[in-house]
């Protein structure tokens, strides 16, 4: 199954697009990244299957995010 991250810019927003994509079937947690940065505030998505589901999910909602790695765009 894929797998993919998506750099969250606050806890709030990780909660709510966690809580969304879930509603929507998409298996998904937030978990705290070692160090913050630039792209995100320390929290990432991490999505199981279809990342480009995922993501347009996420925009279709407007939940703002700042990248995916492995996958999803």
């Amino acid at each position: 199954m894929a797998e993919c991250s998506a750099a969250m810019p606050s806890y709030t927003y990780a909660m709510k697009a966690e809580k969304l994509l879930k509603a929507s079937g998409i298996s998904c947690s937030v978990r705290r990244r070692d160090n913050a940065s630039a792209s995100g505030c320390g929290y990432s998505l991490i999505i199981s299957g279809e990342c480009s589901e995922a993501v347009a999910v996420l925009r279709k909602y407007s939940i703002p995010f700042t990248g995916v790695s492995d996958g999803g765009e």
